[in-house]
């Protein structure tokens, strides 16, 4: 099965072209390491959005910004003074946003701000946003977000579904693996979920030499028709997010996915070839 390549100006339009390249293959819409190269990654087409968003009203899902804020709660940044402040105020509401479905088992941000180490919860933004400042303009990379880290030996047992009180915050950088800044949410051997949640499992920051901030992002399985279009957008909403922090430019966001596949059910197609403005002919 060949690798699939998407190339796009912005959001919208790169889940447009995925979901078209992936309703095109037979025998069935799926791919293996589907690649996705966003250029404007908080830059959206207000009719491809529109139509989106009703898709997953009609579908009885999650809205795009539901989905994104699962990555990137832009309306608690927005209105937060600094970093810090923007930590502490999702933490405290975290416990209210795991009593709705699909978030029992917590968040992509939580895992990004407060992530179950061996010593306490680590900020995981705040150590990249900090190796990025430290940085310089090298062109390597140092500056990584995992969800997916080995267990070390000996390590106390913790539990990954418990929410993060402010409290237990630390931001001791030294509990983060030596070779850059990261961010892990999928945890080995405590995130027991086979294809649910934490789907995403890495997220790497790259600075080149024009001051710009890249983003590869990389998804054991991604629902291209229920998730992508807001995974794609939180994600890019995190990076600019970084980016802003650090004090330098958004660049590229990448996403790569392990396995992409578009999982409606056949009795739920109609509901997409009713719309033409989103994927035209995709009845197959």
């Amino acid at each position: 099965m060949s690798v699939l390549y998407i190339h796009a100006p912005n959001v919208s339009e790169a889940w447009l072209q995925a979901v078209r390249a992936l309703g095109q293959r037979r025998p069935e819409p799926r791919a293996l390491h589907m690649i996705v190269s966003i250029d404007a990654p908080v830059a959206e087409d207000k009719h491809i959005r529109a139509a989106v968003d009703r898709l997953l009203d009609d579908l009885r899902q999650p809205g795009v910004d539901t989905v994104a804020n699962t990555i990137f709660p832009a309306a608690i940044a927005a209105t937060s003074s600094n970093h810090k402040e923007l930590v502490e105020r999702y933490l405290r509401y975290l416990p209210r946003l795991r009593g709705f479905k699909g978030n029992q088992f917590g968040t992509y941000f939580a895992r990004l701000v407060a992530y179950p180490g061996i010593k306490g919860a680590v900020d995981q933004l705040a150590a990249v946003v900090d190796r990025l400042q430290k940085g310089g303009r090298a062109r390597f990379t140092r500056y990584e977000a995992l969800i997916d880290q080995p267990e070390v030996d000996g390590a106390p047992d913790t539990d990954t579904t418990a929410p993060q009180e402010p409290g237990e915050l630390t931001n001791d950088f030294s509990l983060l693996p030596d070779d850059g800044a990261t961010a892990p949410i999928y945890v080995p051997g405590k995130d027991r979920t086979p294809g649910h949640f934490p789907c995403l499992s890495h997220c790497s920051f790259q600075l080149d030499a024009d001051a710009q901030v890249h983003m590869l992002a990389y998804y054991r399985s991604q629902s291209m028709v229920e998730r992508a279009y807001g995974n794609y957008l939180g994600l890019g909403r995190l990076l600019q997010y970084v980016a802003s922090q650090a004090g330098l430019r958004t660049g590229q966001l990448t996403v790569v996915a392990g396995q992409a596949q578009i999982e409606m059910a056949r009795r739920q197609v109609r509901l997409l070839t009713s719309q033409p403005e989103i994927i035209p002919g995709f009845a197959g």
